[in-house]
């Protein structure tokens, strides 16, 4: 599988997962961990499956 999510988008998107997970303790509001979950998946694997459907590559790594 070919990366398309790059350092700083990674970096972000799992800064907004730390976020999801800081309001869903504060709020109790748990249904916020699952669009944070997500993004923080497509972190990891730095692959997004919406980003490969519309065509965009954030990865600037050449391997």
């Amino acid at each position: 599988m070919k990366t398309n999510v790059g350092a700083i988008d990674g970096f972000f998107r799992s800064l907004i997962f730390i976020i999801t997970i800081i309001v869903a303790v504060m709020t109790g509001q748990w249904i916020w961990l699952i669009p944070g979950a997500i993004l923080f998946a497509t972190a990891v694997l730095m692959w997004c499956p919406i980003y490969a459907v519309i065509g965009i590559n954030d990865n600037t790594d050449p391997s």
